[in-house]
């Protein structure tokens, strides 16, 4: 049979449904049928309506003077109404989380990847949960998480081989990549909402509803959004928002996709909770998480009331994303996609000594972590210096969620130090943890006793390696708050003078080569006593021992 040529020309579509009514407003489509030598109402209605007395009201409709005889290349009116069709197929082609199927007179049971689906069927996702349907014109449609579908048409219209897909969309999201119009024959494809219908035919576009409100927002070529009150025309990077008893509002362009070019490629917390620069106008952004490009199923779907990206607990392995940001009223603007590796396993655990930022007073300092996995072991990597690049100091591997005492001394000064899990069936190693810094000071030098000594106190400490100083306080108090004696040495030893008697208190600590003091000694305690009395004055006695004599000769 020759290919017929015909077109589908739409007139007007304004299809309407209403949670307060039932009732439906329907303009009709129409196809111009070029007739062909030997085509009249009678056989074209055999062939291609639903039943062969449509021929009268073509001959009426098109006021054909001789239903036996049609001139060839006469272009004939058909509602799409009268035309005979055949069911097509409805597949499900990825199913992902909570994703139920509902049919009448059935038990609700979940859906399954690679079944078909009746028309009249209804479909539902939870959170976290995907669908994603195929209709035998290679159309796709992908259900959000927390949505409901009704399958109410998917059928192939006879004189055109043309497909007719109907949904009705209750509550949620739809993401649709329509057959293009160019590759004839065309497809009609509806989704009804609560507040609107959006007609395609060959586009990618996105519908989300709830009761009240329909959402639709075009990527690629034009949506067609109608209701009993008006309707508008969409053209790809535009959206609109119909309510119920309004009029779709005028097209308003999408916002601009976010940028993405500071999320790094490897992905290795979960969950991921990444800062996006903002998306003028934003006030939301939903980020999602598939396989690979053809996003047939969604691992992650996050709407987030602030500029960052936010994915929830998916598996390791190298994924693709997509970004888009939500204006105040609700429609989702551009998307901005890239491939992520994801790499959060084994777990790393969480640091707990040294705690962050310490301060310890020994060459070797105990090291522990919490135990993520009991079958787990460890690697433990430490870095001196205020960088934390660069060849590490100390890379060692740990059986154990500790290490009591290193190999060898560390330096006084600044370190890093961070642990990755270990799967040692396999040796696996998981991604670093978060990396914490201690500083190794030396320790604090204990003073020998005090030496007081005519009026002089001698102090003296051994010297404390890679000390480059010492720091000593003398105190009347014991809390050292009005030391009476402040004061720095690069010797480990001082001498004081011009301390009044009475009872001190003692204290030193190092001053490291980076000017970082150590910790105090314990308070030592001495004493500066009381200074003995003067001795009697001989001078009187001398004299009366010079008179005296002269005395006793005189007889006195």
């Amino acid at each position: 049979m020759p290919t017929k040529p015909l077109t589908l020309r739409l007139y007007h579509l304004a299809v309407a449904t209403s949670i307060f009514t039932s009732a439906s407003v329907h303009a009709v489509d129409e196809f111009v049928y070029t007739v062909q030598v030997g085509d009249h109402p009678w056989n074209i209605a055999q062939r291609y309506l639903k039943d062969t007395s449509f021929a009268q009201q073509l001959t009426r409709l098109n006021r054909i003077t001789n239903d036996r005889r049609v001139p060839p290349g006469t272009q004939l009116r058909i509602p799409a109404p009268w035309l005979k069709l055949q069911s097509t197929r409805i597949r499900v082609l990825a199913a992902h989380g909570q994703a139920m199927v509902e049919q009448s007179g059935k038990p609700v049971r979940a859906a399954v990847a690679g079944e078909e689906l009746p028309t009249r069927a209804q479909l539902r996702t939870g959170p976290g949960s995907s669908v994603l349907l195929e209709f035998d014109d290679g159309s796709r449609v992908m259900m959000r998480q927390a949505s409901e579908l009704r399958l109410v048409q998917s059928d192939r219209r006879l004189l055109d081989g043309g497909f007719m897909v109907e949904l009705e969309l209750i509550r949620g999201g739809l993401e649709n990549m329509v057959t293009p119009l160019h590759r004839a024959p065309a497809t009609r494809f509806e989704i009804r909402t609560p507040a609107a219908v959006a007609a395609v035919r060959g586009t990618r576009f996105r519908v989300h509803a709830d009761d009240q409100t329909a959402w639709t927002e075009v990527l690629d070529g034009a949506v067609q959004v109608d209701n009993a009150a008006g309707g508008v025309r969409a053209n790809a990077g535009f959206g609109t928002i119909a309510q119920v008893g309004r009029a779709p509002e005028p097209p308003r362009s999408l916002l601009a996709a976010p940028d993405l070019s500071g999320l790094p490629e490897r992905l290795e917390r979960l969950p991921v909770n990444w800062p996006l620069a903002p998306v003028p106008g934003a006030v939301a952004y939903r980020s999602q998480v598939a396989p690979d490009t053809r996003f047939e199923t969604l691992l992650s779907d996050e709407l987030t009331p602030q500029a960052r990206i936010r994915i929830t607990d998916i598996e390791d392995g190298d994924f693709v994303l997509r970004v888009r940001a939500t204006d105040a009223d609700g429609l989702e603007g551009l998307v901005a996609e890239r491939t992520i590796r994801v790499h959060a396993r084994p777990q790393a655990p969480i640091l707990i000594r040294p705690a962050p930022d310490a301060v310890v007073a020994t060459p070797r300092p105990p090291f522990q972590w919490t135990i993520p996995d009991p079958g787990w072991h460890y690697r433990l990597e430490i870095r001196q210096g205020p960088s934390t690049e660069g060849a590490p100091l100390v890379a060692q591997s740990v059986a154990e969620a500790q290490v009591g005492a290193l190999a060898t001394d560390l330096a006084p000064g600044l370190y890093h130090w961070r642990v990755a899990s270990v799967v040692p069936a396999s040796g696996r190693q998981g991604p670093w943890g978060d990396t914490q810094s201690f500083r190794v000071v030396p320790p604090a030098p204990e003073a020998a006793p005090v030496q007081v000594q005519s009026g002089q106190v001698t102090i003296r400490w051994p010297a404390v390696p890679h000390a480059s100083g010492y720091e000593l306080q003398v105190a009347t108090r014991a809390d050292f708050s009005q030391p009476v004696v402040d004061v720095r040495s690069n010797e480990p030893q001082h001498l004081l003078h011009a301390l009044t008697p009475g009872t001190y208190h003692l204290r030193i600590r190092t001053t490291s080569q980076d000017g970082f003091t150590g910790p105090w000694s314990r308070p030592q305690l001495f004493v500066v006593p009381e200074p003995p009395p003067p001795a009697p004055d001989p001078s009187p006695w001398r004299a009366l021992l010079i008179v005296l004599p002269a005395l006793i000769l005189l007889g006195l």
